[in-house]
């Protein structure tokens, strides 16, 4: 997704990519309801403000996916 201030620097992207898919792996992970419409708000008065919606998909039944999620309890 580009930014408004010019064009984005792929490897800060990719970063960002990484970064997101970590934190929300690992919330389900341990369990964390995350679907849903978040709002996030900086400190700074300058900086803008967010909202994030995130949205689960299942895998397709139909598609050849081995994975079988396992989840460990704590």
């Amino acid at each position: 997704m580009a930014s408004d201030s010019g064009p984005p620097d792929s490897d800060v992207i990719a970063a960002f990519e990484r970064d997101l898919e970590a934190l929300v792996t690992t919330a389900f992970g341990r369990g964390a309801v995350i679907d849903g419409v978040w709002d996030v708000s900086s400190p700074v008065s300058a900086a803008p403000e967010w909202t994030i919606t995130i949205e689960r998909r299942d895998p397709d039944p139909d598609s050849d996916s081995a994975f079988e999620p396992e989840f460990l309890e704590d």
